[in-house]
């Protein structure tokens, strides 16, 4: 008892780290601050010196202010987790005071929102679809409906822009624009095959965006009225980065540009073309603030925090960082990238972290990401932090269907889920026995990584020893029923509209082949992933005697978006994997 005491109470310390990102400058030079702080996700002021808190119940979301603007919108989940989002409008000048945004907005699942002073838009979920919604002179009104699944992300004066997937071909992840007065919507076809992955509204109203290709990264220039892409010439210093994908492009106020390009899970920043001095690790939100640029930075054993990278490329410094308890460096130890060999001779880019709270070779977890569009880098990860303080080493597949790698390894995944990418997921297993890092291996995933640990188990038995699966997809059947349009179009683009592969790639289909013991830990009010299908595995894996074990986190949905949320998901996966560990040892 002594141990998962000690468990416990390292896990509450990991998860209350102070994380913090620069969201935008307000008027008077004053730096707008996202934070999971107090418990959650909140919204400060920050003066070089002091945090004064501006909103009075946690957030969801944040648009970005224009420079020097005079107020702050934030949408805020108010049904319990089900990710229906209202928004308010926040004034810096008087810290705690909120207004609704408009009275007629009903909540809704958001996928975008922006702000540029003069007009809010956003997209959002409604009964039939994504409509595109305007708030301007006090005034609300849905000026499109959009096919597909649409985030807006920016807007200026009349335009806005966004990135989206639409039919027929919902392969890749597209350029949009959206009149705000006419309402016309132009999707923009690529020069390339690629997924758009960054932009801005320049200061002529032309529109920059990252497009990750076949096997690097390019920027384009767009002009909106002709509908027409051209290249944006690179620096000596940024093609020879060799970029595989974009965190960030954006015009700072004074008119430079701003690039954060990456490959192989780190990135760099670009100012101008020239690279600036920075840490290692992960970087985004650049912001120009005091004569320097900050932007958020991140590592794999370095909790979100704000640096200051000055502009002639020569050194950094913190801004705002959460302390760290004193165990952590003591927990964390070497951490890598390396390539695993798949059952067709593909390489899979793999990330690693080692503890130092175990041996070498040791328990070792290949954590899988959700998404599945999404990808593993070297920045903070609570959930790779809280088991490496718990004594196992780590690995992080960024499997086909990942982004980050050239568009030809992200739509490998459509039409095929948990087929080729769960080969890539046992090779990252494979990898970890040979290298001498794993005695034995869970695995462990949350999302559509919660999914690919029930494909493991149920159609990959013996792999592992035992598995942890968090807001997981066990019919896809059932939850195409139960979702909304946005999930449904979600669900119809992943599996490119074979129906027919529904029911044989859902684990439920597969659950008699069960061997391993596995806990599924669900959020009671989840609208993602529906809790429904959830039951239904757990009562089919329960009457042929499974061993399995379930947890449903109360008054939680899919996002993570409180501290009391992530200890709900990560204390019953710690203390299953530690039981499982024990036993096995004894």
């Amino acid at each position: 008892m002594h141990r998962y005491s000690r468990l416990v109470e390292e896990l509450v310390e990991l998860v209350s780290i102070e994380l913090f990102v620069p969201a935008g400058v307000l008027s008077g030079g004053r730096l707008l601050v996202t934070a999971f702080r107090e418990g959650a996700r909140n919204v400060y002021l920050f003066d070089g010196y002091q945090l004064m808190k501006l909103n009075r119940d946690p957030i969801y979301m944040v648009a970005e202010p224009p420079h020097e603007g005079s107020r702050v919108v934030v949408g805020r989940d108010v049904a319990a987790g089900r990710e229906l989002i209202k928004f308010y409008v926040l004034n810096p000048e008087s810290p705690g005071v909120e207004e609704e945004l408009h009275p007629d907005q009903k909540p809704a699942r958001v996928f975008g929102l922006a702000d540029d002073g003069t007009t809010i838009a956003f997209t959002a979920v409604h009964e039939k679809g994504i409509g595109a919604y305007v708030v301007r002179n006090g005034s609300l009104r849905k000026v499109a409906d959009i096919p597909g699944i649409a985030a807006l992300s920016r807007v200026r004066r009349s335009l806005g822009v966004g990135v989206g997937v639409f039919p027929p071909d919902m392969r890749f992840f597209k350029l949009f624009t959206l009149d705000l007065d006419s309402g016309e919507v132009r999707i923009h076809e690529a020069p390339e095959r690629g997924n758009v992955v960054a932009l801005d509204i320049g200061p002529d109203g032309s529109v920059i965006y990252g497009l990750e290709g076949a096997k690097r990264a390019r920027l384009y220039k767009l002009d909106p009225s002709e509908g027409k892409s051209e290249p944006l010439e690179e620096s000596s210093a940024l093609a020879s980065f060799g970029a595989t994908s974009f965190n960030q492009v954006t015009y700072l106020h004074s008119g430079e540009l701003v690039v954060i390009a990456r490959k192989k899970g780190r990135s760099s920043v670009f100012l101008e073309g020239s690279p600036l001095e920075a840490p290692e690790g992960m970087h985004y939100g650049a912001r120009e603030w005091r004569g320097r640029i900050i932007v958020a930075h991140s590592s794999i054993k370095t909790p979100h925090r704000i640096v200051a990278l000055d502009k002639s490329g020569n050194g950094w410094d913190v801004v705002l960082e959460g302390a760290k308890p004193w165990w952590l460096a003591e927990a964390m130890g070497n951490k890598g990238y390396t390539e695993a060999t798949s059952s067709d001779g593909e390489c899979v880019p793999t990330l690693y972290l080692e503890s130092k709270r175990s041996p070498r070779p040791g328990p070792t977890v290949v954590l899988v990401h959700g998404g599945p569009f999404s990808e593993d880098t070297d920045t903070w990860d609570v959930f790779a932090a809280a088991l490496a303080a718990a004594g196992f080493h780590v690995v992080q597949p960024n499997y086909r269907g990942s982004v980050g790698y050239g568009v030809e390894w992200t739509e490998k995944l459509i039409g095929d889920p948990c087929g080729m990418e769960l080969e890539d997921v046992i090779a990252a297993a494979r990898w970890a026995r040979d290298s001498g890092l794993a005695s034995r291996l869970y695995v462990m995933g949350y999302s559509y990584g919660g999914f690919m640990t029930l494909c493991a188990l149920t159609r990959k038995p013996g792999v592992f020893d035992a598995g942890v699966a968090g807001a997981s997809v066990t019919d896809w059947e059932l939850m195409y029923e139960l979702s909304d349009p946005a999930f449904k179009s979600f669900i119809e683009m992943i599996f490119a509209g074979r129906k027919d592969l529904w029911k044989e790639r859902s684990p439920i289909t597969h659950v008699e082949k069960l061997k391993e013991p596995v806990i599924l830990v669900h959020p009671q009010n989840d609208t993602r992933t529906p809790l429904k299908p959830v039951l239904r595995f757990i009562e089919k894996a329960s009457d042929l005697g499974k061993k399995i074990e379930a947890y449903i986190a109360p008054d939680m949905g899919h996002a993570v978006n409180r501290v009391e949320d992530v200890v709900k998901i990560l204390l019953p996966a710690i203390m299953f994997l530690a039981r499982q560990e024990e036993a096995k040892t004894e």
